[in-house]
C-alpha cells in the first residue's frame, strides 16, 4: 500500500470543487452570522471560555487531560501566565497575521512535547485498525520548506487552506510528538487569519473531540488515498458549522436580551419585573413559563405570581398563550 506522500506531486491536492464550494458557502454563511451576533452581544468572558475549551480539547484529542478551570485561569493571565502551551495558543490567535515559520513552530513545540527539533527517525502510528507511517526524516526539511512556503504565499479561501494545512502537517508529522496539537494550533491560526480577526469565536477542537474516532478514521483514509481530499475537506467544514452552532447557542440569551432591550427600551419596569424578564431571557425559567415557575422563582404564592405577570402583559412585555387555566404559559415579547 502506498501512502499519499509517496505519489509524485502529492501536495497538488485534488477535491470536488462543486461539493466543496457548496459546503464552504454554508460554513461561511454560518460564520458570518455568528460574527454578527458576537459583535452585538459577545464578551471577553465568552471568548476566554471558548479559547480555554479549545485548548483543553486540543490536548484531550491526544488523550492528555487538562483541568478546564486551570486552563481558563491561565487564559485570563494571558502573557503573564506560566504555561507555555497556553501562551503560544493565545499568540496563534492574537498574532495570526504574523508569518508561520519553522522557528515559530519549534517554539510552540516546546510547550507540547519533551523533545526539541524535527525528528531524525521514522514516525509510525498504530491505533486499532489505523496505521500510518510518515515520510522519512531525510525528506522532512524539504517538505516543511514546501509546506511553509505554500502556507504563507498561496492565495486561497481561509477555511479551505485551514483544512489542507491541517491534513498536510499531520501527514508530514515533522516532530517526534505533539504533531496533532501543533496541526490544530496551525488550523486555529489560519481560521483567525482567514477572518482577518484576532478573536476566536467558536471551539473547533471541542467539536473534533466529540467526533474523535471519525476524525482519526477520515484522516487515515485520506492519508492512505491517492491525493483526493474531498471527504476530509467536507468533514472539516461540517465540523466548523457544528462548532459555530454551539457558539450561537451559547450567545442566544445575549442576543435575546439585545432584541428585547432594543424593542422595549422606553418601558419602565420594577425590580421584580426586571428579575422575571431576565430569568426568562437567560433560561433560568422556561422560555414559555407558567405562573408556577414564577412563584418558584420568587418564593411567592400563585396569585402573587399572576399579578407580576399581568403587570408585564399590560406593559406589552409579556404575552400569554391562548390556552387558559393554571397550565397557561407566558413568554417575553422580543
Amino acid at each position: 500500500m502506498l501512502y499519499i506522500y509517496q505519489f509524485p506531486d502529492w501536495t497538488h491536492f485534488r477535491f470536488d470543487s462543486k461539493k466543496v464550494l457548496d459546503a464552504l458557502g454554508k460554513a461561511r454563511f454560518a460564520e458570518g452570522k455568528l460574527a454578527g451576533i458576537y459583535d452585538i452581544c459577545g464578551s471577553r468572558e465568552f471568548e476566554n471560555r471558548i479559547i480555554a475549551e479549545d485548548i483543553a480539547a486540543n490536548f484531550a484529542i491526544d488523550s492528555h487531560a487538562l483541568d478546564s478551570e486551570a486552563v481558563l485561569a491561565e487564559v485570563l493571565l494571558k502573557a503573564q501566565g506560566n504555561e507555555v502551551h497556553i501562551r503560544n495558543y493565545l499568540g496563534a490567535v492574537a498574532n495570526s497575521a504574523n508569518p508561520l515559520t519553522l522557528e515559530r513552530l519549534e517554539s510552540w513545540h516546546q510547550g507540547y512535547a519533551r523533545t526539541r527539533g524535527m525528528r531524525d527517525t521514522g514516525s509510525t502510528i498504530t491505533a486499532g485498525s489505523i496505521q500510518f507511517t510518515g515520510p522519512g526524516p531525510e525528506r522532512l526539511h524539504g517538505e516543511m520548506e514546501n509546506f511553509l512556503n505554500w502556507f504563507e504565499t498561496t492565495p486561497m479561501d481561509g477555511m479551505i487552506k485551514a483544512a489542507i494545512a491541517h491534513f498536510w502537517f499531520l501527514t508530514l508529522r515533522p516532530f517526534h510528538e505533539g504533531n496533532g496539537r501543533l496541526a490544530r494550533a496551525i488550523t486555529t491560526l489560519q481560521l483567525c487569519r482567514g477572518r482577518n480577526s484576532t478573536h476566536l469565536i467558536y471551539a473547533l477542537n471541542a467539536q473534533i473531540l466529540k467526533k474523535h474516532d471519525e476524525y482519526l478514521s477520515i484522516i487515515n483514509r485520506t492519508q492512505c488515498g491517492n491525493g483526493d481530499i474531498t471527504e476530509w475537506i467536507l468533514w472539516f467544514l461540517d465540523q466548523i458549522r457544528n462548532a459555530i452552532q454551539t457558539s450561537e447557542s451559547m450567545l442566544e440569551a445575549g442576543l435575546r436580551r439585545f432584541r428585547f432591550q432594543a424593542r422595549h427600551s422606553g418601558t419602565p419596569t420594577g425590580e421584580r419585573e426586571q428579575a422575571l424578564l431576565e430569568a426568562a431571557i437567560a433560561g433560568t425559567i422556561p422560555r414559555e413559563f407558567t405562573a408556577k415557575d414564577v412563584a418558584a422563582l420568587f418564593g411567592t404564592s400563585h396569585d402573587t405570581a399572576l399579578r407580576e405577570i399581568q403587570s408585564l402583559i399590560e406593559k406589552g412585555l409579556v404575552a400569554a398563550s391562548k390556552k387558559g387555566g393554571r397550565s397557561r404559559t407566558y413568554s417575553v415579547v422580543e
